[in-house]
């Protein structure tokens, strides 16, 4: 007989690393709170996507 419950499921958590249920409102978090969490790291820069740096030019010529 197949649980309802989170502990079994297959996804974690990538802030705390609980169960999560495919299903859940905050998939992929368990909660609000991690998910915030880590919105906030990416905000500060504690995550990082591998690769060269880019510059990106200000270029605002006919922008006006």
């Amino acid at each position: 007989m197949a649980s309802d419950t989170t502990t079994d499921s297959p996804f974690r958590c990538p802030t705390c690393k609980k169960g999560v249920a495919r299903g859940a409102n905050q998939f992929p978090f368990c909660s609000e709170r991690c998910r915030i969490t880590d919105l906030g790291r990416w905000a500060a820069g504690d995550y990082r996507i591998a690769g060269e740096p880019t510059l990106i030019p200000d270029d605002t010529e006919g922008y006006e």
